[in-house]
């Protein structure tokens, strides 16, 4: 932040667009139709919607129909592995996943540590 006081034209912040609450309504459908269900249509657009499920906290029949949702997410990413990795994961498991773009650029340059790399492995 101190920099960005001194510079603030060196600082800028861009985003495509999509946010933490769009992307779990398309990445997860069981999720977002429980949550429309449950707190109304309108809580990818408004995030202070979310505080309405604070009132569900020890609601079991929600927490039930959570779990599930969590669980045939997880299946999803399984399946998934399994199709494109021919690696078995157990949905049970502990996932931690970041995705990320890399830019043209960051792929040449892996591209070409890769090359060395091997090289070097060789030599």
């Amino acid at each position: 932040p101190e920099f960005a006081a001194l510079w603030p034209e060196k600082f800028t912040n861009v985003t495509n667009g999509v946010t933490p609450r769009r992307w779990v309504a398309l990445a997860n459908p069981s999720l977002h139709d429980l949550l429309c269900e449950t707190i109304g249509p309108d809580w990818p657009a408004w995030p202070q919607s979310l505080r309405r499920l604070e009132e569900f906290e020890d609601d079991g029949a929600f927490l039930e129909r959570w779990g599930q949702c969590k669980r045939t997410a997880k299946q999803r990413l399984a399946g998934y592995i399994q199709r494109e990795l021919e690696l078995a994961v157990d949905p049970d498991s502990l996932f931690d996943v970041q995705v990320k773009r890399i830019h043209e650029y960051k792929r040449q340059h892996l591209n070409a540590l890769q090359v060395i790399a091997q090289y070097l492995r060789i030599k």
